[in-house]
């Protein structure tokens, strides 16, 4: 019989009436082998880890050793290129506005008038404050106080309702003197 290999036997009595029987049972088994690691395996390993281990140190400091050497030596290079040159600063360039490109007329015409176009937040705080005057004007008015203002661009547009034509033009007078104001759009209902 194999070492892996065991013996089961059972005994078995069945009562039953008028009748005693015996059964005798045997089964043989065989078990798994069990790996057994011998004492020179495992100090093979235990070598095996430690040669590893320090293989794995020797890299490592030899990689730092290299990187010390690198930045020694780069320091040592921008030392003596400083010595011999003052040091250059670089500054990112200034976003200039684009270039106004103007052709000069032949011979004796005359020179073209430039008109710069104005700079679009100027633009809108302009007809802000342009808004603001217009409305205090017409709130200064007793009978224009359903007309109400929009200035876009320099342009305004009037709006509500008047007692009259003539209330109705004088809001168009006081909003046309406003400065800055180009153009009015007097959309004002005359009611009665």
């Amino acid at each position: 019989m194999d070492s892996n290999e065991q013996r089961i036997q059972k005994h078995l009595v069945v009562n039953s009436p008028g009748q005693r029987s015996e059964v005798l049972t045997e089964r043989t088994e065989t078990r798994a082998r069990e790996p057994r690691l011998s004492a020179g395996t495992i100090a093979l390993i235990a070598v095996i880890a430690i040669v590893l281990t320090g293989v794995v140190l020797f890299v490592v400091a030899n990689r730092n050793a290299n990187e010390a050497a690198n930045r020694n030596a780069n320091l040592d290079v921008a030392s003596q290129a400083n010595s011999h040159q003052p040091a250059t600063i670089l500054q990112p360039p200034v976003p200039q506005p684009a270039p106004v490109i103007i052709q000069q007329p032949a011979g004796g015409q005359q020179a073209p008038v430039i008109i710069q176009q104005p700079n679009q937040r100027d633009s809108v705080s302009d007809d802000a404050n342009m808004q603001e005057v217009a409305t205090r004007r017409l709130a200064e008015e007793t009978d224009m106080k359903t007309v109400s203002i929009t200035v876009t661009d320099a342009r305004a547009v009037l709006t509500g309702t008047a007692n009259s034509a003539a209330t109705r033009a004088r809001a168009e007078q006081l909003v046309k003197a406003v400065r800055g104001v180009k153009s009015v759009d007097n959309q004002i209902v005359v009611a009665g």
